[in-house]
């Protein structure tokens, strides 16, 4: 069995929803220009340009929703099937339905780094779970990176890396013709994050790589996160206050000679609980992964 690192549920607000037999429920939100946001409520949401030269698709979340996503998307881009996948980081539930779509034609494209990982995975020590090697369909098959660009169905997606963020391979998507950003899980909309750092991931890559996008965006652009609803710049500056503080306080406590229990015990993420604590990084997730990420220590 595939385990995947994350899987939640979350409340979205949308212009359509569609439902499968199996009860798998996606809300298509059109943000203009041909780009929409495909949201199933249970794994990382997609983002799809449709149009005369065929559909991209950003993130595929997972096998059993596939058939769900893809209905979705051909009730918005006339029954074509998947042209080109990008996925934005090397997580199962962005990745795990890649092959359903690379078995009807498309080609997929991540960052270098993803297909290595993917291939070779490590076990999250947040969790203690290790993923199974992946191989065939499920692997990308063209790198990108920073700087590459895909000019489709009239817009312009300007891919951008950003080292040692969530993981070490993440990449957001600029459709700038559309005003509209592919985020991956560099946001968590509302959320504390989840910061892979046995995948490279780091607190300040995390914050830097939200800042990237901040730097990018303007007060009307839609940005489509790896999880929440859709969101604005606004959205990503509350998240790099929060972590940005909550990172702080967490420092001085360990500059203190505290231990991973001390700091547990002293509450310094309190403030932050009612508003940012959910179901996979709660509160004592969070200070779990800012102590190790300050110390190199996991107790």
């Amino acid at each position: 069995m595939i385990r995947t690192a994350l899987i939640a549920s979350l409340a979205l607000s949308a212009s359509a929803q569609a439902q499968t037999d199996a009860e798998v429920y996606v809300e298509t939100t059109d943000l203009g220009s041909g780009v929409y946001m495909l949201a199933t409520n249970r794994a990382g949401n997609v983002g799809i340009s449709v149009g005369d030269d065929g559909v991209f698709m950003i993130d595929t979340q997972m096998p059993q929703f596939a058939d769900a996503i893809d209905a979705a998307q051909r009730a918005v881009s006339g029954d074509r099937a998947v042209d080109l996948v990008l996925n934005t980081h090397l997580h199962g539930d962005h990745v795990l339905g890649n092959a359903y779509f690379a078995e009807q034609g498309a080609t997929i494209m991540a960052h270098p780094s993803v297909r290595e990982a993917l291939m070779n995975p490590v076990t999250a020590q947040l969790t203690g779970a290790t993923p199974e090697p992946l191989s065939g369909g499920f692997l990308p098959t063209v790198g990108v990176n920073n700087g590459d660009v895909v000019t489709i169905n009239g817009v312009t997606a300007r891919l951008h890396h950003t080292p040692d963020a969530h993981t070490n391979g993440d990449i957001f998507v600029v459709f700038e013709e559309a005003n509209v950003i592919h985020a991956g899980d560099l946001l968590f909309s509302g959320w504390f994050p989840y910061i892979d750092l046995d995948n490279g991931g780091t607190v300040e890559g995390f914050i830097a790589g939200m800042q990237a996008i901040v730097d990018v965006a303007d007060a009307s652009t839609q940005i489509i996160p790896g999880h929440g609803p859709l969101s604005t710049q606004a959205d990503l500056e509350a998240s790099i206050s929060m972590l940005t503080q909550a990172k702080a306080e967490v420092a001085a406590l360990v500059e203190q000679g505290m231990n991973l229990q001390q700091v547990q015990d002293a509450q310094p993420l309190a403030a932050f609980h009612d508003d940012w604590n959910w179901g996979f990084i709660t509160t004592e997730r969070m200070v779990w992964t800012l102590y190790r990420d300050i110390t190199g220590e996991t107790e």
